[in-house]
């Protein structure tokens, strides 16, 4: 349990240093206060440009590498049978480092929504089912332009492909990994469903404001 304890915290710390918010120390401006609010890459294209905003995205889901990197690390040199699950550690890794990134203890726990993190870890995890979803994502932003709306459906076509994926053996906890970080994306995103449902939602554009 020691072990999972410390995967569990070293992926929080490193998902709580969010790229964006360390950009809006080093510009002097507050992310949070911009454009949606929200402290991801989605926003930071808004306001920084396209060049920053890709570096914070790249460095987000690159976040969720180490972090997956690092579990494997600390499990080399156990116990068989925990090498055996070390898929569950990966797991557990993935959601804290996601849930750091959400809600960093760094930045009075105000982040990103998840979605750039948690698709670095299901590239770590299973990178096939991820081409489905990212192409959902590029259809429902060409139509709609709306980065919320594109996440939420791509997440939720990761669940249905997992479901696909697994279906000769079915891998339970990796279902169950899946469907929570859907939720955890449902959750963070919720004000932006209220806002599509209210019309008054940002679209995507590259112009700075």
């Amino acid at each position: 349990m020691y072990i999972l304890s410390i995967i569990i915290f070293i992926s929080y710390i490193l998902g709580s240093l969010n790229s964006s918010l360390v950009l809006s120390k080093i510009k002097d401006l507050d992310i949070r206060k911009k454009g949606s609010g929200n402290a991801g890459a989605t926003n930071a294209i808004r306001i920084f440009g396209l060049q920053h905003g890709l570096l914070v995205f790249f460095f987000d889901a690159f976040k969720a590498f180490i972090a997956a990197f690092l579990t494997i690390k600390i499990l080399e040199g156990t116990s068989s049978e925990i090498i055996f699950e070390y898929e569950i550690y990966l797991y557990f890794s993935a959601i804290s480092c996601i849930l750091g990134h959400c809600y960093p203890i760094w930045f009075g726990f105000k982040g990103g929504k998840g979605a750039a993190t948690g698709l670095g870890s299901m590239i770590y995890i299973e990178p096939l089912i991820v081409i489905p979803s990212l192409i959902i994502f590029l259809i429902v932003l060409l139509i709609s332009r709306y980065v919320s709306l594109s996440t939420i459906i791509a997440f939720f076509t990761l669940s249905l492909t997992s479901i696909f994926f697994n279906r000769d053996v079915i891998d339970y906890a990796f279902l169950l990994f899946v469907f929570i970080l859907f939720l955890i994306i449902l959750y963070t995103h919720k004000v932006n469903i209220s806002a599509i449902l209210e019309n008054t939602e940002h679209q995507v554009t590259l112009k700075n404001e």
